[in-house]
């Protein structure tokens, strides 16, 4: 009977030692993570490239590799006319959604500098585009990059989304540009000693952006502290102008550990959070509902990426449509050709 007694109870103690550590484990991290779901079986496609390829251009730095950002005005029909960014290149791309394809479009440029503007977020509200740079290194050279420390506003008409100045992809032409949230970050009690550090030193990266009711919402991939990534808000009006008051608000958010904001974008209650690893870190990607003023957000789904291409990163979230139930998302991502698009229906 000893003997008995003495088999059972060794699996059994393996067994409660692997669950207590596992729970420990996810204490530790702060993960509570929203149920899995799988993406829809809708296939998305493009109707072509999104351009333009340099000649020298290895593949992996072509503008339909690196895109990271995207937005559509609220036109009737719905998505006539969307515009994305990519962080290799000086200019942003103008498209539309036609069913299930993606049609790229006209071309604008957003900087003659140097380099590139590392276009990472881009935002609509009322009849204006934005486009955010990182403000952040390089993350290839981990050398400033002062052409990453601006803010572009491209005016459209907001009832057919059509650009007031014709898109000119060789000079700039109908883009405004601002640097003021440079001094917002420098400033900013929470993330301001991470400032211009190496994004590998968990160094401030803008990664997402949203405007809603006048103000602008900047996600940040990095830092993130104490399980919390942070949101810089500011007035929009006011960031295109030389001495208007920005009224920055910083917010913090517990995501997880290891987690920062890959992308921002407004729908009906608030604003939808792309959620996923400041580095390279096991970090899954999830998306978050908040309301855009409080200290917390709620959990809404852990996306099932397990089809998509391996080494590619979410970055992109657009609103198709939404109900009281549910809000039906495309996802694209960095590092897949064209974006690699996927849609999800993400219950509320």
């Amino acid at each position: 009977m000893p003997y008995i007694t003495h088999a059972f109870h060794r699996p059994l103690t393996a067994a409660f030692v692997c669950v207590l550590l596992g729970a420990t484990i996810s204490a530790a991290r702060g993960e509570q993570l929203p149920p899995k779901i799988a993406p829809e079986v809708t296939a998305w496609k493009p109707a072509s490239i999104f351009e333009k390829d340099d000649k020298d251009d290895k593949f992996k730095d072509q503008p339909r590799m690196n895109l990271s950002g995207a937005a559509c005005v609220p036109t009737t029909p719905k998505f006539t006319s969307c515009l994305i960014a990519n962080d290799e290149k000086k200019y942003a791309q103008f498209f539309s959604i036609e069913g299930n394809v993606l049609v790229p479009r006209k071309l604008i440029r957003l900087s003659d500098d140097d380099k590139d503007a590392d276009a990472e977020g881009v935002a609509y509200e009322k009849g204006f585009f934005y486009v955010t740079g990182s403000h952040g290194r390089s993350r290839k050279s981990d050398k400033e990059n002062l052409s990453s420390y601006v803010v572009f506003r491209i005016a459209v008409d907001p009832q057919t989304g059509v650009p007031k100045t014709e898109p000119n992809a060789k000079k700039v032409d109908g883009v405004e540009s601002s640097a003021r949230m440079r001094e917002v970050i420098e400033k900013d009690e929470h993330v301001k000693a991470k400032f211009n550090k190496p994004l590998s030193e968990g160094g401030v990266n803008i990664e997402g952006i949203a405007v809603r009711n006048g103000r602008m919402y900047f996600g940040l991939r990095g830092p993130s502290l104490e399980q919390q990534a942070f949101v810089l808000s500011v007035n929009a009006d006011a960031l295109f102008t030389k001495l208007d008051d920005l009224k920055p608000e910083p917010t913090p958010l517990k995501l997880g550990e290891n987690t920062g904001i890959r992308d921002l974008a407004v729908v009906n209650d608030g604003i939808l959070i792309l959620a996923g690893p400041t580095r390279d870190e096991e970090v899954p990607y999830t998306v978050w509902l908040w309301d855009g003023s409080s200290k917390t957000a709620k959990p809404l789904a852990t996306l099932d990426l397990s089809t998509v291409t391996a080494g590619a990163k979410a970055e992109i979230l657009v609103p198709l449509e939404e109900d009281a139930a549910s809000i039906r998302v495309l996802v694209m991502f960095d590092s897949a050709e064209n974006g690699g698009a996927v849609s999800f229906n993400v219950k509320r």
